[in-house]
């Protein structure tokens, strides 16, 4: 049971339980421990890192975030889902782990693959639930923000990441397919995460950003074993460690304290209300200077199009609108007339 005090009006935390204090230093020490060990060769043996402390803290941010589904009402779901995610990503670790842990030649893709990416509708059923509680009322304008941030993500990801990816493949047709799952579903989460930033007029808080991190990280870890297994080299050796840093960002995010509904003071309004616009066009406009010296794809072109397309629906919609509240000639003669009256009108127009 919760204290009565722990929440606001709205269900959010005011302050969390105490043994969190303990247990993040704890998680990061261990992360921090996974990492000099895979990038400097510190600590003896990789296995009892990217095993057991790997798992571990992969299945402990689980639990944490499940916690804070059981903890308050009004998120509840929302995180519930996460807690989901996050659960099916660890079990997915642990029996990789147990079946696969300490061979030098292991099958792609294998029953594990299933259970992560089941991650990513459960992550994004996350993100739509707690997209409703911050946004009671919808806004086009601020949902155009999220869309075109989400396309020009498509853009750099198709360039970067995927697009190698395809470039390098050099197995079968299933391996091919999963192998590229991973980078197109991890571009789309970073765009939504973004288009979220978008929807908050770029003021995200603490759990949003938390929530962007845990996503960027393993999206990193994600594209460079995607490019590697293309290339039949993959070892994560250097970069696993990413994973359970992004599993502890999330459940970070889970017990960060959130600024509630949205409010006026997240307005965007000079040069911020059409910097998105501007950036849009400027970056179909790059794609399509560098296809006059080199190769694009088709579906880089595609989305080019998109983001254009979309950036002049966001130009229509901020657009200056000229004022419906004109005084008439009529009104004129009667503020004259009769001053008593238009003071009582103005009086009115103040309250």
């Amino acid at each position: 049971m919760r204290a009565p005090h722990s929440v606001d009006a709205e269900g959010e935390l005011y302050d969390n339980p105490p043994a969190l204090r303990y247990a993040w230093p704890l998680l990061a020490m261990l992360v921090l421990l996974e990492a000099v060990n895979e990038l400097f060769g510190f600590g003896g043996s990789s296995t009892i890192y990217r095993t057991w402390i790997h798992d571990l803290v992969i299945a402990a941010a689980a639990v944490l975030v499940l916690a804070r589904a059981a903890y308050e009402v009004t998120t509840r779901w929302a995180w519930l889902a996460f807690g989901l995610a996050m659960v099916s990503w660890s079990s997915a670790s642990i029996a990789w782990s147990a079946v696969y842990g300490g061979r030098t030649i292991v099958p792609y893709p294998t029953f594990a693959d299933i259970p992560w990416l089941l991650w990513y509708p459960l992550m994004v059923v996350g993100i739509v639930l707690l997209i409703r509680v911050r946004f009671p009322h919808f806004e086009l304008h601020r949902w155009m923000d999220g869309l075109a941030v989400t396309l020009l993500i498509l853009v750099l990801g198709f360039a970067v990441i995927i697009q190698p990816t395809i470039d390098e493949a050099t197995q079968g047709t299933l391996a091919t397919v999963v192998d590229f799952s991973y980078p197109v579903l991890d571009v789309l989460l970073v765009g939504a995460v973004l288009g979220v930033f978008g929807l908050l007029g770029w003021r995200p808080d603490r759990m949003w950003i938390f929530i962007g991190l845990g996503v960027l990280a393993t999206a990193g870890a994600d594209a460079a074993f995607a490019v590697q297994q293309a290339r039949g080299v993959a070892t994560s050796e250097s970069y696993a460690f990413l994973w359970p840093l992004g599993a502890l960002f999330l459940a970070y995010a889970a017990w960060a304290r959130a600024s509630g509904a949205l409010s006026e003071e997240h307005e965007v309004t000079g040069w911020g209300a059409i910097a998105l616009p501007l950036a849009a066009n400027a970056l179909a406009a790059g794609v399509q200077i560098y296809a006059i010296f080199n190769p694009v794809g088709k579906s880089e072109r595609v989305v080019t199009l998109a983001v254009l397309v979309v950036s002049s629906v966001q130009i229509i919609l901020i657009r200056p609108r000229r004022s419906t509240t004109r005084d008439t000639p009529h009104d004129r003669t009667l503020m004259i007339e009769d001053p008593e009256a238009a003071d009582h009108g103005a009086d009115d127009h103040h309250r």
